[in-house]
């Protein structure tokens, strides 16, 4: 008999079954309404993910997982707690196609996802290729199998990659020559722009909060805010004449200020890092400009979600 374990990510629900012996199983994602949870245990996802680390994050990521525990079922196995109280955030993040977030909270939790490897690896498996592509060459270089094991394999399935006729770079050209995918990308070179992520006049607008209704009021300026962010147009393309990197691809974002006093216009806000860059133009040299979004902005990082 399975007992039945909920994470609620925001609007999105995903279920777990415990069965009596302590397999520990991932059902998927509901579908429909709001289950009825009423009498059920319910506990907070881990801070190791937190939106308040983050100026603007997407909405579907923008949550603090809960997770819903039926009667009867017990958790309080070391392992089984740690696992389910960190697995919401990667849903999220995968869920979202976030590939660049769902790296790297796989590598923040590596040990507690690699306790039920079977299990974390089929939840990233849909996101595996361009897990690896974020990490290997939008964020770190060089991650190696050892580092990302639970990714590895199913992406090199997906690629179709063979390490005696090819390297990774040049299956990965291979790939997005013939497919079409989206993928999240960390910008580098932000301190040499001046696009501000966070300027005066968006952190004053809490300045006169009226205490009458402080809470309604905190909640349209921060509904207001993040809407604001998600709107700003990121323009990303190529830079072929950039005399430092015939690979270039520049990301644009509008001007925050700018854009509030009623003037359009975009601003260098810094570049696909240059080894993730040099892959997307050999794929497809003809494409010179990549639909984008901005997808979240951390006080270390202006990330943006492109397809190509």
């Amino acid at each position: 008999m399975e007992r039945q374990i909920l994470i609620a990510c925001g609007t999105a629900w995903f279920e777990f079954t415990k069965s009596r012996t302590g397999q520990l199983d991932f059902a998927g994602k509901l579908d429909g309404a709001a289950p009825d949870v009423g009498g059920w245990q319910e506990l907070a996802g881990s801070g190791y993910f937190s939106p308040s680390h983050y100026t603007y994050l997407c909405d579907a990521e923008n949550m603090i997982p809960r997770i819903f525990v039926a009667p009867g079922v017990d958790v309080s196995d070391r392992d089984v707690y740690a696992y389910l109280l960190h697995a919401g955030a990667l849903l999220a993040a995968v869920d979202a196609k976030d590939s660049l977030l769902a790296g790297e909270l796989y590598l923040r939790r590596k040990e507690t996802f690699k306790s039920f490897a079977r299990l974390s690896q089929y939840i990233m498996e849909s996101l595996s290729m361009e897990i690896l592509f974020s990490l290997c060459f939008g964020c770190m270089n060089n991650v190696s199998e050892e580092a990302v094991p639970l990714v590895w394999d199913s992406a090199r399935q997906k690629l179709g990659f063979d390490p005696s006729r090819e390297n990774l770079e040049q299956a990965f050209i291979r790939y997005f020559k013939e497919k079409r995918c989206t993928l999240t990308l960390p910008l580098v070179g932000t301190n040499y722009y001046d696009w501000d992520s966070d300027p005066e006049v968006l952190r004053s607008l809490c300045d006169n909060l009226s205490v009458d209704d402080l809470l309604g009021h905190a909640q349209k300026i921060r509904r207001a805010k993040h809407d604001f962010y998600a709107a700003l147009r990121t323009v990303v393309q190529a830079e072929p004449y950039n005399p430092h990197d015939q690979y270039a691809i520049l990301a644009s974002i509008e001007g925050i200020e700018s854009k509030i006093c009623g003037n359009v216009g975009l601003e260098k806000a810094g570049h696909i890092r240059a080894s993730a860059a040099k892959v997307l133009r050999l794929a497809k040299p003809q494409q010179m400009s990549y639909p984008a979004k901005l997808a979240r902005i951390s006080p270390q990082d202006i990330v943006v979600q492109v397809t190509v």
